[in-house]
């Protein structure tokens, strides 16, 4: 994070510093203030942390790094939170298990308990993949998409994402009446088969409780705790074209490497995974982006049962 931080004046760095501590986020009320000290609007800031964003990628197969910035919903003083993502790739696994940028932003707001993003900033046009996934959770709505000037100055070019996915395929087609991040249709009503007071598979359990599965009920969340003592959660978000679904374990590693310093080297002490095993199963996919973390530690997997089934 300190060469990217060089890039900014002095009287803020002490705020952007403040990201990793706040699990990658950057809040409202700073957002204000930097913006104020620095005289520009808010999808400036955006595009400028983006450096900042992609220091944070890992991506070990493709040597591309990617940084997005998500923005949570407007707050009363006129800003919003927002939300740091990256790409992580996994040596020795299939493409497909890679973790986009974009992904990592949606799934740090959605689990810091957002329901909706106002827009998103990216270091490069989001591909195919990309452009699938948000629609998720836009569906016929705006959306900004907002990218970095070509020139290399501070104005911004925001592309609303139905410029960029024309007649898109999404949950109205499979019949879904619902988006990813819709906190109205409230929880999943998830319960352990075995009851179990270990605090890491009750996080684990929560996680999964708010995980969005439309279309195979397979309700799933992950609980990763660190050799400090601090844990980090995903959920499952499902998509309408199958593939740029999200698995509970890529949603809490991808939340855990935007939360931590750059400096700082910790082991994974234990993995829980939770889950509603239906047609569909998360099980085999965490383990193996688990293995590919190069971790000893042997994914621990629960079943729940859901009133939502």
């Amino acid at each position: 994070m300190a060469e990217s931080l060089i890039s900014f004046p002095v009287e803020v760095r002490m705020h952007i510093g403040s990201i990793s501590s706040n699990g990658g986020m950057l809040t409202a009320d700073l957002c204000q203030k930097i913006c104020s000290e620095l005289s520009i609007d808010l999808d400036t800031l955006m595009t400028l942390l983006l450096p900042l964003a992609a220091s944070y990628s890992n991506p070990s197969i493709s040597s591309y790094q990617v940084g997005a910035i998500a923005r949570g919903e407007t707050k009363q003083n006129g800003f919003a939170n927002l939300y740091l993502g990256a790409n992580f790739e996994f040596s020795g696994q299939a493409l497909c298990f890679s973790i986009h940028a974009e992904q990592a932003a949606l799934s740090n707001g959605w689990c810091h308990g957002e329901s909706y993003l106002e827009a998103i900033a990216v270091t490069a046009p989001p591909c195919g993949h990309c452009r699938q996934f948000l629609y998720e959770m836009v569906g016929d709505k705006s959306f900004p998409v907002v990218l970095p000037s070509a020139t290399g100055d501070d104005k911004v070019n925001p592309v609303d994402l139905s410029d960029l996915l024309p007649s898109a395929f999404g949950p109205l087609d499979l019949g879904c009446d619902r988006l990813l991040m819709d906190a109205s249709f409230g929880s999943n009503q998830l319960n352990l088969i075995d009851r179990n007071d270990d605090d890491l598979i009750n996080k684990a359990l929560q996680a999964a409780d708010l995980s969005y599965a439309p279309y195979t009920a397979n309700f799933a969340g992950c609980a990763i705790k660190l050799s400090d003592g601090k844990i980090y959660t995903g959920r499952y978000a499902e998509n309408a074209a199958h593939n740029p679904s999200l698995s509970p374990f890529a949603s809490a590693f991808s939340n855990m490497m935007v939360s931590r310093e750059l400096s700082k080297t910790v082991e994974i002490e234990r993995v829980v995974l939770v889950e509603s095993p239906t047609l569909a199963s998360q099980k085999n996919v965490c383990q193996n982006q688990l293995l590919a973390c190069r971790s000893c530690v042997n994914l621990e997997y629960i079943t729940a049962s859901s009133g939502c089934q």
